[in-house]
């Protein structure tokens, strides 16, 4: 089956030869590499003249900056394989990634599949993010909710493949604007309409840990958690939008109040009052016009009752959740081991 590799180019000049080479020397040889130069300043232009001109199955397209998820939809947009993959400009597949993708495809049929990660240097990614790299060895018929709140299988859309088919029958598309989470999007628009979804462990992406990465710049001070914060509850609301569109007002509605909670909560909870309110606000906003109703209503366990309430009825100028019920909150979500850890990486204690 023909692959088509989608990857978006943007002030990657310094890693860009290293991933291009990793894709040309795929052993499963029915490749269409799609570069879309997103206006990129450095010399990734001339990199990918370059590479074009030795190998044919490289395909350009340019494009003024618009950033990631854009890039990526231009790329979906051109690509005629049988099968999409997404590979960043600064990572690598494994050398038989392709192979297995396509072996996987041939034989079991999906809409998706998602495969394992692996960090370079592996020593950069703490544990925490270690864990989420690595969905075990299971096939979906169908949806279940474990996909997207249980089981390792997302974000970084890097590691997944559709589905052509899959893609123009349910328009998949990334969400254009955002900065950060756009990967969340995806897979909240991805996984509940999948027929048939397989995860494996297996670790055919490499993703570089560097300085430049969106992902991992440290996120400190008033303006740069509100920066984080409006691109997340953005992804939140793309959310809301695709599965209201969709008919799917109360689709694991429990499972989707806890994740918006887990997703803000902590961050929120660094903000001045004012400001923790505004968040609080345009996240009850959404959800409540999701619903159609009070989105507490949908709470099924009472530590995201407790929090919900506390939003709801918060004092201007008080911090809005009780710290008992953020405790409980967490410890009901990671559990005691994990929450432990967290404060211990807090305190530099582990990594």
């Amino acid at each position: 089956m023909k692959i088509s590799i989608i990857v978006p180019v943007y002030k990657a000049e310094k890693h860009l030869g290293a991933t291009l080479d990793s894709l040309i020397g795929q052993t499963h040889a029915d490749l269409e590499i799609i570069c879309v130069n997103d206006g990129s300043p450095d010399g990734c232009a001339h990199i990918l003249e370059t590479y074009a001109a030795r190998d044919a199955r490289i395909v350009v397209f340019d494009q003024e900056n618009q950033g990631v998820s854009a890039a990526r939809n231009t790329g979906i947009a051109h690509a005629t394989g049988d099968i999409l993959m997404f590979v960043d400009a600064d990572d690598t597949l494994v050398a038989c990634a392709c192979a297995r993708v396509n072996e996987v495809f041939e034989t079991q049929q999906p809409d998706v599949f998602t495969f394992g990660l692996e960090c370079d240097p592996p020593e950069a990614a703490p544990a925490s993010l270690r864990r989420e790299l690595a969905p075990k060895d299971m096939v979906y018929e169908g949806f279940e909710p474990a996909l997207l709140f249980k089981d390792h299988a997302r974000p970084y859309a890097c590691r997944t493949a559709i589905a052509h088919d899959f893609a123009q029958r349910e328009q998949v598309r990334f969400e254009e604007g955002l900065p950060l989470a756009e990967d969340q999007v995806f897979y909240f628009g991805v996984y509940p309409f999948s027929k048939r979804t397989v995860l494996s462990s297996e670790k055919l992406y490499i993703y570089r840990m560097n300085d430049e990465s969106v992902t991992h710049e440290a996120i400190c001070g008033r303006d740069a958690l509100l920066k984080k914060l409006d691109s997340h509850l953005t992804a939140i609301e793309a959310i809301c939008r695709i599965w209201t569109e969709r008919g799917m007002h109360d689709f694991c509605a429990a499972e989707l109040l806890e994740w918006c909670l887990d997703f803000t909560m902590l961050d929120i909870g660094k903000l001045p009052a004012a400001d923790q309110h505004a968040c609080y606000a345009r996240l009850m906003e959404c959800l409540d016009a999701h619903f159609g109703k009070p989105c507490e209503n949908f709470a099924r366990r009472r530590p995201t009752k407790a929090c919900l309430a506390d939003i709801r009825g918060a004092r201007e100028n008080d911090p809005v959740i009780a710290p008992s019920h953020k405790v409980r909150y967490y410890l009901m979500r990671r559990g005691l081991l994990r929450c432990a850890e967290r404060v211990l990486m807090k305190l530099g204690i582990v990594k």
